[in-house]
């Protein structure tokens, strides 16, 4: 399994510094599609990172915790087609799927959508 693309979630696919989300929050680009909030900015490192915000109006914690599961998987899947931005996501309460394929489709249709400006 030499030629397999690496699918794993690891530390570097993560925005981990408030500067980081700061800079995706005040200097990015935004696109809301179907329940889901996108920040994008310019990623310096060469590939994609995503950072998940989940308030607690999105629901109790079991709620938040199954949407930033959902989240992850979907960049973990997808973290190859998309271009090396930093995205911020923010599911929002009542309207964001809760079902794998809907999110990664939700998540690459909001990040190609911020990425080409449109808001």
């Amino acid at each position: 399994m030499t030629g397999a693309p690496d699918q794993r979630f690891r530390r570097g696919d993560r925005l981990l510094h408030k500067s980081e989300f700061d800079r995706a929050f005040e200097g990015g680009r935004k696109a809301f599609v179907r329940g889901l909030v996108v920040y994008v900015h310019d990623g310096a490192i060469g590939h994609p990172r995503i950072g998940l915000v989940t308030s607690r109006k999105f629901g109790n914690a079991v709620r938040r915790n199954r949407a930033r599961r959902l989240l992850r998987e979907a960049f973990r899947l997808e973290k190859g087609a998309l271009p090396p931005l930093d995205i911020v996501a923010l599911p929002q309460p009542g309207r964001f799927p809760d079902h794998r394929d809907l999110v990664r489709a939700v998540l690459v249709e909001a990040v190609a959508r911020a990425a080409r400006g449109r808001r």
